[in-house]
């Protein structure tokens, strides 16, 4: 009894000089308990000791106060002593930027009293510089961002204190105060000059004033805060958040995933806003669909009969963490990546919550922020059935069962979103892309991305007398058969992983998944790999199910023998039997010398090796590639490898007239390198020359076109700071000159004649 009660006991040591003091990033209400110390958000601590999860110390602006309070609620701070008081330590410039804002505070509300008429400057200078401090402590800016905030930031503190009357700094070319002992009086006679100077231009009315970048009207984004979740359940779930069609009744965006637990708190958040997501990459059009859902399904991650802990606890979770709650898992991930299977444990079909935000979307200033998305259970039904239920009956949800979010429509690109709202993003919050390409793709926006949807599945029985309980285990895997790692995500907010689970309905033989997640297989290895899918009987009997091996398996090929990619839209693969008593696991890839799809049988049964195929069987799948390097068009693909097949180019060319719009701006700035390359380095210009320049016209009439003319942007960044091809031009030249005249000289000979 003694060991057990010591081993329990926490062991508090001596706080470490460098997590000695922090703010409180949450409430902490405890003042029934009066050996815990109650926090409100923003109050200081000094941190006397501390163990595992718990820190002891007291609030600087109440030090006889003293107790224990969660270390999750805490963000650790660099800290300085100034006078015995601990003190943020911050970079100069923000330091003075503090102060400069206390001192001119003061005197603003004098100046609001009387009418001054410089109140309206004063104050407008003051939220300049709030918001470019917001910007230095953010942590978001690259160097020379920060040199230029700071150079801004110091303009205004110096035509303020002129403007107000008060005492003058002297300062160096980065904006640093120089210490006026160190330097000569004609030295520091020019920097008071140069400074009087600055303030003069600044000043004057006439003087243009920086403008406000302007929005990238073609950007939308949607920031997601998950706030609450509250239901009765006894396992860990994933919640998985996403922006769904409802008139395709397909997702839009990529899903973005927490993880929750059993006890009721949200797990594997290691910082406070990580249970954030920015959904991007958002056209107008998308703000514009007739009925656009914010959707969050449950998953349960555990046995398949849900197990009764407590059917009375109800989970009502913020974003008010443990580290304990971290031992608790989804199907959890290892470091490696990978599910960890060791326990019995499967992804089962939970519930869902959705939530119309297509009023918001139109008129997002109307709207407030916070909003409760009805759940419903799942009951035994899949997952895309609850939620065309909801869909379908918005009332049907279950009134005390909910998640609670905040939304917010954003503008911009995620540059000038981390500027402009520095304290909504911060370094850490997750990014949920769209599952398609933005309005506009920009030079240098490199994506390689294949969305795939494991749509449903038809599998006969054999020697069970029920249905199966199937799951399907999906890997990549390259041209030897061997597990490609960290190549696939289940969503924004979670690390990638080595393989993706589906869930599992109970006795289904169609079942009907409906589960997209993304792979990001590198370029360079894109060529060699397929996808394997892995199908397995779960049983309900644990002991059963750990002598359950797979019955079946199913691939495809990432890319076609033409060399373009697999092709967009729904794919049926066969099933094939495994005998283990003869699939030899080391020949891995044996497989890949089988059809792959239904389609490639042709009425022919084909086995090899231990496989053998399940003919009434079959997995459906749905392929959505996002990529800017690999193409799905034969006719672009021939352009962009000219110099592989040389042969072909004259047709290549000619055929680039026929490739459909969308494929060429999404792929502009390769098709001008390629069109370039071959100006400059082909053998024949009598007869590439006329073509290339023709191809170059056709680019250009496409990015002019109304539907395509956003893409103009592009175009002129290409030439701005792409171009590199500088021998191209007297090529282009005499191209030109040589249209010019053929252009010309029916003219002349028709004006002879007559």
């Amino acid at each position: 009894m003694t060991s057990t009660i010591a081993a329990t006991t926490p062991v508090w040591k001596e706080a470490n000089s460098k997590h000695a003091f922090g703010i409180a990033k949450c409430n902490f209400d405890q003042e029934d308990k009066p050996h815990r110390l109650s926090l409100d958000v923003g109050d200081s601590v000094v941190i006397l000791k501390d163990t595992t999860h718990w820190y002891y110390g007291y609030k600087q602006r109440h030090k006889e106060q003293r107790g224990i309070f969660p270390k999750s609620y805490i963000h650790l701070c660099d800290y300085t002593i100034v006078n015995g008081e601990y003190c943020i330590k911050r970079t100069e410039i923000v330091e003075e930027i503090t102060k400069v804002l206390l001192e001119w505070g003061s005197i603003l509300k004098q100046y609001f009293l009387v009418t001054h008429c410089d109140f309206n400057s004063i104050r407008a200078k003051m939220f300049e510089l709030n918001n470019n401090r917001a910007l230095l402590i953010s942590g978001n800016l690259p160097v020379d961002e920060m040199r230029k905030v700071k150079l801004m930031a110091t303009s205004q503190i110096d035509t303020g204190n002129s403007l107000l009357g008060l005492d003058m700094v002297v300062r160096d070319e980065n904006g640093d105060i120089l210490d006026t002992n160190a330097i000569c009086t004609t030295e520091l006679y020019e920097h008071h000059m140069n400074a009087q100077d600055r303030i003069f231009k600044a000043n004057r009315p006439q003087t243009i004033q920086r403008s406000p970048r302007p929005l990238n009207k073609y950007s939308h984004n949607i920031l997601l805060h998950v706030n609450a979740f509250v239901c009765k359940f006894q396992e860990d779930s994933d919640l998985l958040f996403t922006l769904f069609d409802g008139e395709t009744h397909k997702p839009i965006s990529e899903n973005y995933v927490v993880k929750w637990s059993r006890t009721g708190i949200a797990r594997d958040i290691d910082q406070f806003d990580n249970n954030r997501v920015l959904f991007t990459d958002l056209s107008k059009a998308d703000l514009s669909i007739p009925k656009m859902y914010l959707v969050g399904y449950a998953v349960r991650v555990g046995a398949m009969e849900m197990k009764d802990h407590d059917s009375k606890r109800a989970s009502i979770t913020t974003a008010m963490l443990t580290p304990s709650s971290k031992k608790h898992s989804q199907l959890s991930i290892s470091s490696s990546g990978s599910f960890n299977s060791t326990e019995y444990i499967m992804r089962r079909p939970f519930g869902v919550a959705c939530k119309d935000l297509t009023p918001i979307l139109h008129k997002p200033e109307d709207f407030r922020g916070n909003l409760d998305l009805p759940f419903m259970l799942c009951e035994k039904d899949t997952l895309d059935g609850t939620l065309r239920k909801l869909i379908a009956n918005k009332d049907i949800g279950k009134i005390d069962s909910k998640m609670a979010v905040t939304i917010e429509v954003l503008q911009g690109d995620i540059k000038q979103i981390k500027e402009d709202f520095p304290r909504l993003l911060h370094t850490n919050v997750p990014l949920a892309r769209k599952m398609g390409f933005p309005e506009v793709i920009l030079p240098g926006d490199v994506r390689n991305d294949l969305y795939l949807t494991l749509c449903g599945g038809e599998f006969a029985r054999i020697a069970k007398t029920s249905e199966k309980n199937v799951e399907v285990t999906v890997y990549v895997c390259n041209e030897q058969g061997q597990v490609v790692p960290g190549v696939m995500s289940i969503g924004a907010g979670l690390p990638p992983i080595d393989e993706y689970k589906s869930v599992v309905y109970y006795h289904d033989d169609k079942p009907k998944w409906l589960e997209t997640f993304k792979i990001h297989v590198p370029i360079d290895e894109f060529k060699q790999c397929h996808l394997k899918f892995i199908f397995k009987h779960r049983s309900s009997n644990e002991q059963k199910d750990k002598s359950e091996k797979p019955f079946g398996l199913s691939y495809v090929k990432l890319m076609q023998d033409n060399g373009t990619t697999i092709l967009q839209g729904q794919h049926n693969l066969a099933v094939y039997k495994m005998d283990h008593k003869k699939y030899d696991k080391n020949n891995a890839n044996v497989y890949m010398e089988l059809p792959a799809t239904v389609g490639e049988l042709q009425g022919a049964k084909p086995s090899l090796g231990g496989l053998s195929l399940f003919p009434k069987d079959q997995l459906t799948i749905c392929v959505n590639l996002c990529s800017t390097k690999l193409t799905q068009s034969v006719s672009l693909l021939g352009l962009l490898n000219w110099s592989a097949h040389k042969e072909t180019l004259e047709e290549s060319l000619n055929a680039l007239s026929n490739v459909p719009g969308e494929e060429v701006v999404k792929f502009l700035q390769d098709i001008l390198d390629a069109l370039f390359n071959i100006l400059v380095e082909n053998d024949d210009p009598e007869r590439y020359d006329q073509l290339v320049f023709m191809s170059i016209i056709h680019l250009i009439e496409t990015v002019s076109d109304l539907k395509y003319q956003h893409f103009l942007t592009v175009l002129d960044v290409y030439i701005n700071e792409s171009f590199s091809a500088t021998l191209a031009y007297s090529k282009l030249i005499n191209v030109l000159q040589k249209n010019i005249r053929e252009a010309i000289e029916p003219k002349e000979k028709s004006a002879d004649g007559i």
